[in-house]
């Protein structure tokens, strides 16, 4: 069986600048695409567009066959984990930020259990008790707690905005590892060299004149 392609078809936000092409590729399970840039020249726009955050200047993005549009955008948005680049924790333990998604019904999948819990935490090396207070966590353990909670979500598609801007090398070589076995989808954004190598494909944008 072939798998699901999420295809990008002459896609620009607008917000880059004349001299950046429109992005067109095609992605598998396993991929990684890595959009690079200078700040300003219009990543994090394009990252938006294809979170259906915000409309396209042009183009179109395509799941399973599907184009993604207005009428679509909640089934589109039920496909992937988005991960800005300050973590959203959203509630004051760490069980209750792992089970945020369920607390506000964005997944249809059985809520994890403790061991579920425990487990994902072990995978991204946080070894917090569950009712320990997230105000007490350090950034980058925010973001690793981000990580693990897009991991209980089982979803296809991760889309990432410098995903591992606050870990050290350790906790990023293991998460791109973690991401490697889940053989997932990925999009992200970062100036990280080494995650940057690692992508499959690099998309480079132009600096922006404004």
């Amino acid at each position: 069986m072939t798998s699901p392609s999420l295809s990008f078809v002459q896609l620009r936000s607008g917000y880059e600048a004349p001299s950046t092409a429109p992005l067109s590729l095609s992605l598998t399970a396993g991929d990684h695409l890595v959009l690079k840039g200078a700040s300003g020249s219009g990543k994090t726009s394009l990252l938006k567009v294809i979170c259906g955050l915000q409309a396209p200047q042009n183009g179109e993005i395509h799941w399973q066959d599907t184009p993604i549009n207005t009428a679509n955008l909640a089934w589109w948005r039920s496909q992937f984990c988005y991960l800005p680049q300050d973590p959203v924790m959203g509630a004051d333990t760490v069980i209750d930020v792992l089970h945020l998604p369920w607390t506000l019904k964005a997944s249809s999948r059985e809520l994890p259990s403790e061991s579920q819990c425990r487990h994902v935490l072990d995978q991204v090396n946080l070894s917090h008790p569950l009712n320990k207070e997230v105000d007490t966590l350090s950034g980058g353990e925010k973001q690793r707690l981000a990580i693990a909670r897009a991991v209980l979500l089982e979803r296809p598609i991760w889309l990432m905005d410098e995903p591992t801007s606050a870990l050290d090398a350790d906790s990023r070589d293991n998460v791109m590892a973690l991401l490697e076995a889940m053989n997932v989808i990925r999009v992200s954004i970062s100036h990280d060299q080494v995650w940057v190598g690692s992508a499959s494909y690099q998309f480079s944008f132009g600096a922006n004149n404004e």
